[in-house]
């Protein structure tokens, strides 16, 4: 390992955690004084910062020339990679329900469903616009934080500790990244990164990872955004 992977770990494991926070805590202080938070800002501010951290690292990556299968670009195939695509078609398939599901739910259950998201509502999208943005965020966080998180970290961790451990580790600062969503977030997070973790080694590539949590964050997004969409969705989608 080189020193620049470490700096790369210090950011992952502690500064984006810490950042996190602060900009969450900056948004809701907008939303409690009653100024209008910029969704769709915030939406394409983490998406570029995402795009930035992937394009370092691949760069640094090429630079000590580390084959990129390493961080998971392997040639598909194996029972472990076709059992994986079923289950993503599974996945897929329940979650397409879901968001179906939304579509039909009653006005008082959305407001009981939307008041059990807390402070993370603030972050959710509201409108058409804001869902297509959250749609382009959760492309680059299905893309950047598969290679990062079980790519790069896992390939950093395991070789210091076990596999197993290094998942587990991984999946915690995982969780941390978005401490943002609070702790029970975090913590949700972090058992979704740890199925991710499994998913990967299991599947023995990046791909279904990838394709797994893009498909996860769209269509939750599109689910919660029936629940909270606004009146004026139509009028805002003919002038976006």
């Amino acid at each position: 390992m080189e020193p620049v992977d470490h700096i790369f770990i210090l950011l992952l494991f502690v500064v984006q955690p810490i950042y996190g926070v602060f900009e969450a805590r900056h948004y809701e202080a907008l939303a409690k004084a009653g100024q209008p938070v910029n969704r769709v800002r915030f939406y394409r501010q983490t998406a570029l910062l995402e795009w930035i951290f992937l394009a370092v690292l691949v760069a640094a990556w090429f630079t000590f020339g580390r084959p990129i299968a390493d961080l998971g670009f392997t040639t598909v195939g194996g029972a472990g990679f076709w059992g994986g695509t079923a289950l993503l078609i599974l996945l897929t398939g329940f979650l397409f329900y879901t968001w179906q599901g939304a579509k039909r739910t009653s006005n008082t259950d959305k407001a009981k469903q939307t008041e059990s998201f807390g402070e993370i509502v603030q972050f959710l999208p509201h409108t058409i616009r804001e869902l297509h943005n959250f749609f382009g965020v959760s492309i680059t966080a299905g893309i950047v934080e598969e290679i990062v998180y079980r790519g790069f970290v896992l390939w950093y961790l395991v070789q210091v500790m076990p596999l197993w451990l290094a998942i587990a580790v991984s999946s915690v600062a995982f969780g941390l990244a978005h401490s943002y969503q609070g702790a029970k977030g975090a913590v949700r997070t972090g058992l979704v990164g740890l199925a991710f973790g499994i998913f990967y080694v299991v599947t023995g590539s990046i791909w279904l990872p990838i394709v797994a949590h893009a498909l996860l964050d769209v269509l939750q997004g599109a689910a919660i955004h029936e629940l909270l969409r606004k009146d004026d969705d139509g009028m805002e989608s003919q002038l976006a």
